[in-house]
């Protein structure tokens, strides 16, 4: 049973591991999702009225996206993060919601235009790899006790 939903996402942070000094602060974030694939096409020559189909078994936990303010000073953390296979931890606000980790890595970071008196931001994705040193990790979910 749902015993809460996230009504306000103000507050949701993601760290890396091991990458200490990279401080993106997210504006927008589109958290990983999941997909179960298309479907495999099981007919044959022997179905007579309708084309039959199964559930893939294996899923993808989709790539993250989000628009993060950032110090330009963070240049060479965030250019060590790039291709840097790590856990990513998402942390959600508040007391009724915990935090999910991830394995993948920082795939793009594009700076957005600087504008005089907003903060520097950029487009940034995160590929889910699901892959702890050549080990298949799902992604984790604690919630808040």
């Amino acid at each position: 049973m749902i015993s809460a939903t996230l009504k306000n996402t103000h507050g949701i942070t993601m760290t890396f591991a091991g990458h200490a000094s990279l401080y993106l602060d997210p504006k927008t974030l589109t958290p990983p999702g999941i997909d179960g694939g298309d479907a495999i096409d099981t007919s044959s020559h022997s179905n007579s009225a309708v084309r039959t189909k199964y559930p893939r078994t294996l899923k993808e936990i989709t790539d993250a996206a989000f628009t993060a303010a950032y110090d330009p000073d963070a240049w060479d953390a965030i250019y060590a993060a790039i291709g840097a296979n790590v856990a990513i931890t998402i942390t959600f606000p508040g007391t009724d919601f915990g935090n999910t980790v991830v394995y993948g890595y920082l795939k793009s970071f594009i700076p957005n235009e600087y504008v005089d008196g907003a903060d520097a931001t950029a487009e940034c994705v995160v590929v889910i790899t699901n892959d702890s040193s050549g080990t298949e990790t799902i992604p984790a979910h604690t919630t808040a006790p």
